[in-house]
């Protein structure tokens, strides 16, 4: 089995998903979208839509997000399996007609809960604490099932069926990711005023937050 992780920005990558897919025998590759590397889907069983500091509705500034979209709608026609992390669960839920838009409430930056439903709550039955790093929100699409919701959005993940997953939250993130993400995001964090030893965490949240990744992964593969 082989799964293909589109970036959409060189320091956003699979983190500890790599590892976690690679233990259960997928082959893994991390394609660079921005630089237009776009795969066929004869190429992969599984796609993998990674996160970025760009919204979905910033096709003219960034023209790889209207092949992305245009890849996972036919993935999606063609029984490919498709997991969305952040900008890929918005890309996900654009490209099957779910609206994206900037969050009401603001950016939702850090270490806070989500609520799990559906799926998730069997996986996790209560509250669990993840990283979040995003300013837009999205609607589901027809046909999705919410699986999570945190106290400032409701939309926090979701399923298309048994075939696509989006993710609002990064579990994948490694600690050595999120200095990269202090350094290229600085300025977000200043206008924020979010310290970056609050984004730095605990080693017992870093712990945790991997254990709740390989979890999913299990689930998702057998999804």
């Amino acid at each position: 089995m082989k799964l293909t992780a589109l970036k959409n920005v060189e320091i956003e990558d699979l983190g500890t998903f790599r590892e976690a897919f690679a233990r259960r025998g997928v082959e893994v590759e991390e394609l660079k979208a921005y630089e237009g590397e776009i795969p066929e889907t004869d190429n992969f069983d599984i796609l993998v839509v990674l996160g970025g500091p760009m919204g979905v509705y910033e096709e003219d500034k960034y023209p790889f997000l209207k092949e992305e979209k245009e890849l996972i709608r036919k993935a999606l026609s063609e029984g490919k399996k498709i997991l969305g992390i952040c900008l890929g669960a918005q890309l996900i839920a654009d490209a099957l007609g779910g609206k994206v838009y900037r969050g009401e409430w603001g950016k939702e930056i850090g270490w806070k809960p989500i609520y799990p439903q559906d799926h998730l709550e069997i996986l996790y039955r209560d509250e669990i604490n993840v990283f979040h790093w995003h300013g837009d929100t999205f609607e589901l699409p027809d046909g999705a099932v919410r699986m999570a919701s945190s106290a400032m959005y409701k939309n926090q993940a979701f399923r298309v069926g048994n075939q696509a997953v989006g993710l609002q939250f990064h579990m994948e993130v490694t600690p050595e990711g999120i200095e990269k993400w202090i350094e290229a995001y600085r300025e977000e964090l200043l206008n924020e005023n979010i310290s970056p030893d609050e984004i730095r965490s605990k080693p017992e949240n870093w712990k945790k937050l991997k254990i709740y990744g390989d979890v999913f992964v299990e689930y998702f593969l057998k999804l």
